[in-house]
């Protein structure tokens, strides 16, 4: 009986020990941690978007160089070299996402962190 009652005011003592951290620094843990989820899911829209901007763009390019396959010389030329800037126009535009995305996604963090580190701010100025 007596080992259990040292073990509970231990485990008691411990559990007081581990809780120095303040409401503010839980708040700016929260909000680092939403930030950083908000931030990824934008990341993660961002690029299935652009995925599918390039694939959509290489099955415009692959249906039209299908179309004039066995046309005359010239023509199936002027037909792979106008799937040529489909697809390149794709890989554009996606890019264009991603790179958007990407923007968005670290403003989301600068500004996450930038309140966190106000929360822990005010954390510290209400200890001195």
């Amino acid at each position: 009986m007596r080992f259990m009652t040292s073990i509970l005011t231990l485990a008691l003592g411990l559990a007081f020990v581990g809780c120095d951290d303040s409401i503010y620094d839980e708040q700016a843990e929260q909000v680092r941690d939403s930030a950083q989820q908000q931030a990824a899911d934008i990341r993660d829209s961002a690029d299935a978007v652009a995925e599918n901007t390039r694939e959509s763009a290489e099955q415009m390019a692959d249906n039209l160089e299908q179309r004039y396959e066995s046309a005359k010389p010239a023509v199936e030329d002027a037909a792979e070299e106008k799937a040529d800037a489909i697809e390149a126009w794709g890989e554009e535009k996606a890019d264009a996402v991603e790179t958007a995305g990407e923007n968005k996604a670290d403003q989301i963090e600068v500004e996450g962190e930038e309140t966190a580190d106000a929360l822990e701010e005010i954390d510290d100025e209400s200890v001195e």
